[in-house]
């Protein structure tokens, strides 16, 4: 946390985590909402804070997992059980506990909303102004016709043979990626939103990161999701992911 030091206070710090640990009195928890609706900067830190925390929490889990898995590793197989009843009960035990350890997991890294929030917030992206004409860009601008008729499948055909030639084009990995959203191919869209991510440059980065946000959801990504709506400053960035941390 200290590295953010300079952006959320100690006190600050301290009270965020009072709210997430459930210390806070209701009234002391309905003042402290108000706030946040009615200050900007309050409500950027604890969406920042509240992130970094998920992230230590799923952390720890994983840790705890991973010795959970080591334990089951160095059980001693029972080569016989003395009756069917005490095999029957076994099995149910093992099934319990990998049924818990799998429903933690999905407790940390989904949400039952994932579906619904991609669907209110997610609508592709509506391309560029096509400008056709005898210039360089015919090819491109004639893949962007089939993107903005919905034909996705033929613009990606296209831009990825103009991609070749240009591998580190934000333009054509930025509506690479869009098209590739459009027909529900999540992760391939993420690779492409994740080559912009690093051109500081760019004048897709924010959608990208916002785009790229949306992907994961879709995919129950859900941290990964949030780190990137921190990085992005899309108009609903903010709103997005204050849903995702109310849930």
């Amino acid at each position: 946390m200290d590295k953010h030091s300079k952006y959320i206070t100690q006190e600050q710090q301290e009270e965020f985590e009072r709210y997430l640990t459930h210390q806070m009195t209701n009234p002391e928890k309905e003042l402290f909402e108000a706030r946040l609706e009615q200050d900007d900067f309050l409500k950027k830190a604890f969406l920042e804070f509240n992130t970094l925390f998920e992230i230590i929490e799923e952390d720890g889990l994983r840790s705890k997992l991973d010795v959970f898995h080591r334990s089951l590793d160095t059980v001693t197989p029972v080569k016989q059980l003395k009756t069917s009843r005490n095999k029957f009960n076994y099995r149910i035990a093992a099934s319990v506990i990998i049924l818990l350890a799998l429903g933690t997991l999905w407790f940390f890294n989904s949400t039952p909303t994932n579906e619904k929030l991609y669907n209110s917030y997610y609508s592709p992206d509506p391309g560029l102004p096509t400008v056709m004409g005898e210039n360089d860009n015919y090819d491109f601008y004639e893949a962007m016709v089939d993107y903005k008729t919905g034909n996705y499948k033929m613009a990606i055909n296209k831009w990825e043979k103009q991609l070749l030639a240009k591998p580190e084009n934000d333009t054509l990995n930025y509506f690479l990626g869009s098209a590739y959203l459009a027909i529900n191919k999540q992760e391939k869209a993420i690779d492409f939103f994740e080559t912009i991510s690093s051109d500081s440059n760019s004048i897709f980065k924010d959608d990208s990161y916002y785009y790229m946000a949306l992907a994961q959801i879709r995919n129950m990504r859900i941290i990964d999701a949030k780190k990137s709506l921190l990085k992005s400053n899309h108009p609903k960035s903010q709103e997005l992911l204050l849903k995702l941390n109310s849930e």
